[in-house]
């Protein structure tokens, strides 16, 4: 996620279920080049008490608990702030079904949530509402939230997210996109369904 130029510093979280009971979650404020195994934080899942670590749980822990409980498909979370995305966020403008893979890699419409402040429990309660059935959210004015069935599917998502933001980004800077078709969104919608039943 740092690597991929999806966050700066110590911005943006990363976690995933470690059994039925607990997530693994990054730490708060620790830089990704420096982060270590030890500083993974083990939090219970219901009560959001850390169980095993050296350092604190991301300060976005309730989002991330948020959606694990209101989503039980979810298997891991990456949010990051990524520049294009977080500046569709700051429009609060959603990311429409521009380029055909964004029917078969997130199911339609990318929607924002509503906006709550950074580190409350609303802040999932939100994302979960506008995430529907989907892989990726845009949260209001802070950046996004993709999810998958393992870290490497939530990390893909992020990263086509990010690519897909900055081409509609960037025509919104010349004209108006253009949507796809309708018939379009229709078959790539039955294509990510069948794709995410697996």
């Amino acid at each position: 996620m740092w690597e991929a130029g999806l966050v700066v510093g110590s911005e943006g979280n990363v976690s995933r279920r470690a059994d039925e009971r607990h997530i693994a979650i990054t730490p708060t404020s620790v830089p990704y080049e420096t982060m270590s195994v030890e500083e993974i934080a083990i939090v219970e899942l219901s009560s959001g008490r850390t169980v095993d670590s050296i350092r604190d749980p991301s300060y976005e822990l309730p989002m991330h608990l948020g959606v694990y409980r209101g989503r039980a498909d979810v298997q891991a979370i990456v949010h990051t702030h990524a520049p294009f995305v977080t500046t569709l966020s700051v429009l609060r403008r959603p990311l429409p079904p521009v380029l055909d893979e964004m029917m078969l890699d997130f199911g339609g419409t990318i929607e924002v949530s509503e906006y709550a402040f950074t580190g409350t429990e609303e802040v999932g309660e939100n994302a979960v509402r506008a995430l529907g059935d989907r892989v990726g959210v845009i949260l209001a004015n802070h950046g996004n939230v993709c999810v998958g069935r393992d870290l490497e599917h939530a990390l893909r998502i992020a990263v086509v997210m990010e690519s897909c933001a900055r081409v509609y980004v960037q025509a919104l800077q010349v004209g108006q996109p253009v949507e796809l078709p309708a018939e379009a969104i229709k078959a790539g919608r039955r294509l990510f369904e069948e794709r995410h039943k697996r």
